[in-house]
């Protein structure tokens, strides 16, 4: 498995795998906290956004990669934050802090735990000890949500794309990027993602490095593109208007997560104790050498569509994705493996890892830990 990694504090890892016994090829540590979206979600809404009841413990349980990296120290994670009608709950004895559908930049609705730097904020409110380590991830919405309204700009002429820009790129920025046609678009949407980088940084840094996390794992964005979703889209969109035009856009979007983990690196580079881990580069790596990561299907979701939203693309339903359900049905023309053919799929629903690719996400931050 290829990935590229950055840790600045391997010294410090090592002499503490020593005073916490060592003898395992993991670092142990006495406590993880958890920061992002739906991929590090432990339960938030009564279900992980993945495959359900693909472990032997726990009613529906269905470990994903922060829960596998906790579990090398012994260490359980629960959600802090619980759905309460239209807001959430805390639970203070709960260290995952994550919540499906966050977003590094959750401008409508800035001060709500869905906003990652919120839940950042919470968990420095609580305090770090030592031999503490915190994982965070996010900006896969952020980057879904400004591509959706780039795509949304000949429906409404530019008008979402523009608002989304303007949330964090200055007006006198945005109208003279926008003024400059589609070179100026495309350029808006890269200049976006650095802006989203650089608060997402300053964010780790304030909250993190500077409350006293020693040791802080990020993974940065993966290329959105190579979901079941956004393939799904851009296949209509070669349809439509040609192959051509359909890679083109796909270069450009990859462009705009190019550069947010450029800045990312660089604005966290130096940050005492902070790896950042490269999602992208473990997902591209899954998509080209399935096999050599334990995979049959990199395109196609294993859960079945539910329906079709309003702008016909599927849509799952995770409660009824189980593993059970999922080994009791006729695995799809071509799968192998007989009732375990799902367990060797990348993708869970459009979007989301199943509980393999959780397997590929943990071992990537182990390798960054060790």
């Amino acid at each position: 498995m290829k990935w590229h990694l950055h840790w600045v504090a391997v010294a410090t890892a090592v002499g503490l795998m020593a005073a916490c016994g060592g003898g395992s090829d993991e670092p142990t540590f006495s406590a993880v906290k958890v920061a992002g979206d739906s991929l590090a979600d432990s339960g938030t809404f009564g279900l992980k956004f993945t495959v359900q009841g693909s472990a032997p413990t726990g009613k529906g349980s269905t470990p994903i990669w922060p829960e596998l990296v906790a579990g090398d120290s012994d260490l359980a994670l629960c959600p802090h934050y619980t759905q309460a009608g239209a807001s959430f709950t805390a639970n203070a004895k709960c260290t995952n802090y994550a919540i499906g559908g966050g977003r590094i930049n959750y401008f409508t609705a800035p001060t709500s735990p869905l906003a990652i730097p919120v839940q950042l904020q919470a968990m420095a409110a609580a305090g770090f000890a030592p031999y503490e380590l915190v994982l965070v991830d996010g900006g896969g919405n952020d980057a879904a949500d400004l591509i959706r309204a780039y795509l949304n700009a000949a429906s409404d002429g530019g008008a979402a794309y523009a608002g989304v820009l303007r949330t964090l790129l200055d007006e006198a920025t945005t109208n003279e990027l926008l003024a400059k046609g589609a070179e100026g678009q495309a350029q808006a949407g890269g200049a976006y993602m650095q802006a989203l980088a650089a608060t997402f940084a300053g964010t780790i840094r304030t909250q993190l490095v500077a409350k006293g996390a020693a040791r802080v794992a990020v993974l940065n964005m993966p290329d959105v593109t190579l979901t079941p979703l956004f393939r799904m889209v851009l296949a209509s969109i070669a349809e439509a208007k040609g192959e051509a035009a359909a890679t083109q856009l796909a270069q450009m979007f990859g462009s705009w997560a190019q550069a947010f983990n450029t800045r990312l690196a660089s604005e966290l580079q130096g940050a005492k104790g902070v790896s950042v881990v490269s999602f992208d580069a473990t997902l591209k790596d899954m998509v080209a050498r399935p096999a050599a990561n334990g995979l049959t299907n990199v395109t196609t979701p294993a859960c079945p569509a539910t329906g079709i939203d309003g702008s016909g693309l599927p849509t799952y339903d995770f409660p009824t994705c189980t593993a059970a359900a999922l080994s009791a049905q006729t695995p799809p023309a071509g799968a192998t493996g007989g009732a375990n053919w799902w367990q060797t799929y990348a993708f869970s629903d459009s979007f989301h890892p199943t509980p393999r690719g959780h397997e590929i996400l943990a071992d990537m931050v182990r390798g960054a830990l060790r």
